[in-house]
């Protein structure tokens, strides 16, 4: 994925990124379930970025590629 997509720019507009108090509760979420902060950044990246196709073509299989990463 490309690195610019992941720049916290791409998502400031969203309250988990914009907002201090909902971005620690996003943080201590994440870490009470073993999940890192950067694959939900990247999940909802994906979302933004495929939200106006019609088809998922491909979507799965990115789905599963981030979700392979948390341990």
């Amino acid at each position: 994925m490309d690195n610019e997509a992941l720049d916290e720019g791409y998502l400031s507009d969203l309250p988990l990124w914009a907002n201090t108090k909902a971005r620690s509760i996003l943080e201590r979420v994440c870490a009470d379930h073993g999940v890192p902060v950067d694959v939900i950044t990247e999940l909802v990246t994906l979302q933004r970025e495929r939200q106006h196709q019609e088809r998922a073509a491909g979507v799965y299989p990115r789905i599963e590629e981030i979700l392979g990463r948390i341990d």
